[in-house]
């Protein structure tokens, strides 16, 4: 009874012509400071009546539940009924403080991460794949777990130790530098999912059209950051 409740809602929601109300967006701390957040306040200058609830983590919400009209995450999800649109890419690449590496050193590509300390986000997915590029971790000291990229970003910056980051922030911090500034940093593809149920709704349709243009405007910056001495790049 439940499902079939749901599924109502989900069809009458689904032929709303209205651009007013509630739409409820769920995607990660980096992409609603990066891009989701300048893009909405674009669009309320338009449709003031609409409302966002922006719900921000790397926990996946169940959109065939009503968690979420709409998300912007990583990774694809493949349920038949949810509609996937890739949006693009972001870049992570190893950073660490100035301090940190005049202190304890460069590690060397290729070498293994023995003897650094590492900062790793909190239950982050496997299917982000092996970190720092695939070194070796065997003799390295795993010093903090964060959930917050800010938090873990500060973390680097305090010279705690090196982390994954997105190049999009941490080229922004001047205490950071990239650990292998040579190397393309690694790609994860950026996926926007609604329910095939809500597809058509005119505020839905407002909010996924603005998100998908606003990545498409920062896609460079995303994938590449903002080195201030643009390296020549290996391929991956």
């Amino acid at each position: 009874m439940e499902a079939a409740a749901l599924a109502v809602e989900r069809l009458v929601t689904g032929h709303d012509a209205r651009s007013s109300g509630l739409v409820r967006l769920a995607t990660t701390e980096t992409l609603a400071h990066q891009v989701i957040l300048p893009a909405l306040a674009t669009l309320q200058e338009v449709h003031p009546q609409l409302q966002v609830d922006l719900l921000v983590g790397i926990r996946t919400l169940d959109i065939a539940r009503r968690q979420a009209d709409i998300a912007v995450r990583i990774p694809r999800p493949t349920d038949a009924n949810l509609i996937c649109r890739k949006l693009g890419e972001f870049g992570v690449a190893a950073y660490a403080s100035h301090r940190y590496l005049a202190a304890r050193g460069r590690p060397k590509r290729g070498a293994g991460l023995g003897g650094h300390s590492l900062i790793n986000y909190l239950g982050e997915p496997a299917a982000f794949g092996a970190p720092f590029r695939g070194e070796s971790l065997d003799g390295a000291r795993v010093a903090m777990h964060t959930t917050s990229t800010f938090t873990q970003m500060k973390a680097v910056a305090d010279g705690i130790g090196i982390s994954e980051l997105p190049c999009c922030l941490a080229d922004d911090y001047p205490e950071l530098e990239r650990v292998w500034p040579d190397e393309r940093p690694t790609m994860r593809p950026i996926w926007m999912v609604t329910h095939q149920d809500l597809r058509r709704a005119a505020k839905i349709r407002l909010v996924s059209n603005a998100i998908a243009d606003a990545f498409a405007g920062d896609a460079a910056i995303l994938r590449y950051g903002r080195l201030r001495k643009r390296p020549r790049l290996r391929s991956q």
